[in-house]
């Protein structure tokens, strides 16, 4: 006898099965929730909020990209140096005793004063040695008693009313430097400077330096430039009137760009530049910042720390 089973029975297991497949296991998935974006999908912050009064606060000057003129140099060492030809070196007439020497190093002399009495060794009469120029006595290699001749250097008188700013220009540097370019002088504690004129770039360098002799002549009558003393030269190698510059303390590295923080509504916000001719006042932008454009200029850096800070992340 065969067993048979109700027809409702085999489509109620049918519907079971069918339904099992089609559903989704809703409880193996968390819900998201509302809003929610991936970490790696965010956006990273690329803006400081900062209000005028804050920026003002923290010292954040704000200026205006617009035009500048550059003037590109290249820093070069030396010394002042008497001028050459207004410095004269005293010797001997004829051989003899010096029997006086009338002034000391530092002393200024007038021209036609007496510097020194030397006795002949052959007529035994005195002559005199008179000074040249009006100056000042830089050496002094001679005492009284002492037997002289044409060959020993006496003295040495200078009119440092100029002397000579002399720089040492090395060879990789040469293509740059000519003869009428200007040169921004410093002493070394920047405590005097100048402006001058290269007006001698010498034709042939020297061996053990492998650098060349390039110069400047001062006006010294105030004195302030002393024989000896260093100093250092801006030589201006090239000038540009450049459309757009900013100052050089606004350039930040951020994101391994190099960046300048406009000003937008609300704070500040990077944005990538080139820069091209750079001086001491300004750097020249030719990508990135349009003249007129508000920017930061003095303590830049705190943005940029701000904006860091905002990321969690380092430069």
């Amino acid at each position: 006898m065969k067993t048979r089973f109700p027809i409702y029975s085999i489509a109620a297991v049918l519907l079971a099965l069918l339904t099992g497949c089609t559903e989704s296991p809703s409880a193996a998935v968390e819900p998201k929730a509302a809003g929610s974006v991936p970490a790696a999908a965010r956006p990273a912050a690329q803006q400081v909020q900062m209000s005028p009064d804050a920026a003002e606060r923290a010292g954040i000057r704000v200026l205006e990209a617009g035009p500048a003129h550059l003037r590109q140099s290249l820093t070069v060492y030396g010394a002042i140096k008497p001028d050459a030809y207004r410095t004269q070196q005293l010797r001997a007439r004829y051989p003899g005793l010096v029997r006086k020497v009338m002034h000391e190093p530092g002393q200024k002399v007038g021209k036609g004063d007496l510097l020194l009495s030397i006795e002949s060794s052959e007529s035994l009469a005195p002559y005199a040695i008179w000074s040249p120029l009006a100056g000042t006595v830089l050496e002094r290699h001679v005492n009284p008693g002492e037997a002289v001749d044409s060959s020993r250097l006496l003295m040495v008188v200078s009119d440092l009313n100029m002397v000579w700013a002399e720089f040492q220009v090395f060879a990789r540097d040469l293509g740059q430097v000519r003869g009428g370019m200007p040169v921004h002088i410093r002493g070394v504690y920047g405590n005097v400077q100048t402006e001058a004129k290269l007006d001698y770039v010498a034709p042939v360098g020297a061996v053990d330096s492998q650098s060349v002799v390039a110069r400047a002549t001062l006006d010294n009558r105030a004195g302030r430039w002393v024989p000896g003393q260093f100093i250092t030269g801006a030589v201006v190698v090239a000038e540009v009137d450049a459309p757009v510059t900013v100052v050089p303390q606004a350039l930040q590295q951020f994101d391994g760009k190099a960046v300048v923080f406009t000003q937008v509504e609300g704070g500040f916000k990077p944005r990538p530049v080139e820069v091209s001719l750079r001086d001491a006042q300004a750097l020249e932008i030719t990508s990135g910042l349009s003249a007129g454009a508000h920017y930061a200029a003095d303590n830049s850096y705190l943005i940029k720390a701000d904006l860091l800070k905002t990321e969690g992340g380092e430069d």
